[in-house]
């Protein structure tokens, strides 16, 4: 299957990428154009908040889906390629050939692999390439920007399975360096009283969005306070970074917090100079989503493939105006109450929340709002005539639910369809069906 796949790659004379429009889906996209530039290919790209009728529908040429396809599966037709991702399948399939498609899928939950902690569809999309393009090695930090960026490091603490292979062999190519340090957001791209302001796993209390007492503790270390806005996490050496952790461990325990979550594996690209934003994997992946959600995701491609300049230039910039969207919508949140009906907490802000964002805002709630016992928490925004849909789950729905399986079928019975991962699932729905979808949640929920 590998080798029929592989041939239908190398022979396209047409090679249609479709790629999802998160820092996986970028990251994904960045392989495959990797690919096609290598073999010589004529090739498009297209990045897809969801999938269309008409990308479902087939045409000339050879389709790729990197990081989307799987949950949608079963709707193509008339469709020759591949699909690497990593999200539920609706079909269990590796070779799809009916509906006039001749698809061939690869999805690690086809080998028993959790998809949103094992493989990214990244990794997917890096480990298919290897089969026939050996050249792809040197793309190898790619799949680890996408997997920290889907957040697969999260519940270990470390990348694991497929991921931490495909690291451990940008490692040994040393084109990653693997090490142990502060698992907080920001370390190469934030300032020092940012990333401690805004750490939230794990959360310490008594500085958490109080910019007073991070400079306090800061200063108590012997850090200006006039440069504690401008100095970052790297920049500092490694007795410093050191004396700050042991006194983060240390208010975690005093709070009964985890100190042991606070230090983990972090990827840092060797060959990006100190000075870099985007030295740390986890700010590269921040940096090519926002290059994505505000409509340049070709330059967040640029970036991957190791273009810089102009191309940092931009993505910084885009970087800036995403910053701001969230900041609005952050405003936005603040001023708005969830309607909670059974297990289920959801906002809906039609036309006032970018539909590109609605994920970033669910993640937030559940990240930053205390919720009392399990829920799901979705966030809605206006699609044309529909409604973008993300859902999240509370800690205490963790390893409990599949929320991919729960969105997919409520969407569906409201004719609508939906997909993702255990924790982390997205839908879009006909605009009129809200509170039949959200009551079609909460009977799956209690089944």
């Amino acid at each position: 299957m590998i080798s029929e796949a592989s041939q239908l790659i190398m022979t396209a004379k047409k090679l249609k990428i479709y790629s999802h429009h998160d820092a996986d889906g970028i990251a994904s996209a960045a392989i495959s154009v990797f690919v096609a530039k290598k073999l010589g290919l004529n090739y498009d790209v297209t990045i897809r908040n969801q999938l269309t009728e008409s990308d479902l529908r087939g045409g000339d040429g050879v389709y790729w889906f990197n990081d989307l396809g799987s949950a949608r599966a079963n709707e193509m037709r008339n469709i020759t390629g591949v699909i690497t991702d990593h999200h539920n399948p609706s079909i269990m399939d590796t070779h799809i050939d009916m509906d006039g498609n001749n698809i061939y899928q690869f999805n690690p939950h086809l080998e028993g692999l959790d998809g949103s902690i094992s493989q990214s569809g990244s990794t997917t999309t890096f480990l298919f390439s290897m089969n026939f393009l050996q050249e792809v090695v040197a793309a190898s930090h790619i799949p680890v920007i996408g997997s920290v960026g889907d957040l697969h490091d999260k519940k270990y603490c470390r990348l694991v399975d497929a991921d931490r292979e495909v690291a451990l062999l940008a490692s040994n190519m040393k084109i990653i360096d693997i090490r142990q340090d502060i698992r907080y957001f920001g370390r190469s791209s934030k300032s020092i009283s940012y990333m401690l302001r805004f750490g939230s796993d794990p959360r310490i209390n008594a500085m958490y969005d109080n910019p007073a007492a991070v400079a306090n503790f800061l200063e108590s270390h012997g850090l200006e306070r006039k440069k504690i806005n401008s100095i970052r996490w790297i920049d500092l050496d490694e007795e410093q970074r050191a004396e700050i952790l042991n006194s983060l461990k240390s208010l975690l325990e005093k709070e009964g917090g985890d100190p042991s979550r606070l230090v983990g594996e972090v990827y840092e690209i060797t060959n990006e100079p100190s000075s870099s934003p985007i030295k740390d994997a986890r700010d590269f992946s921040s940096l090519i989503n926002a290059t994505s959600r505000k409509g340049r995701p070709e330059v967040g491609i640029q970036l991957c493939l190791f273009q810089r300049g102009k191309v940092m230039e931009e993505a910084l910039q885009l970087y800036s105006t995403h910053s701001e969207s969230l900041r609005q919508a952050s405003r936005l949140l603040d001023e708005t109450e969830g309607r909670e009906v059974g297990k289920v907490i959801y906002y809906d802000f039609g036309d006032s929340l970018e539909n590109n964002i609605t994920g970033t805002i669910a993640t937030r709630i559940v990240t930053h709002r205390r919720l009392r016992g399990a829920h799901v928490v979705i966030v809605m925004a206006n699609l044309d005539n529909n409604k973008k849909v993300s859902g999240r789950i509370s800690n205490e729905f963790y390893e409990k639910i599949d929320l991919s399986l729960i969105m997919r079928e409520a969407a569906k019975r409201v004719g609508g369809n939906g997909g993702g991962h255990r924790n982390a699932a997205g839908a879009v729905i006909p605009a009129g069906r809200v509170e039949e979808f959200i009551n079609e949640v909460n009977g799956l929920l209690g089944a």
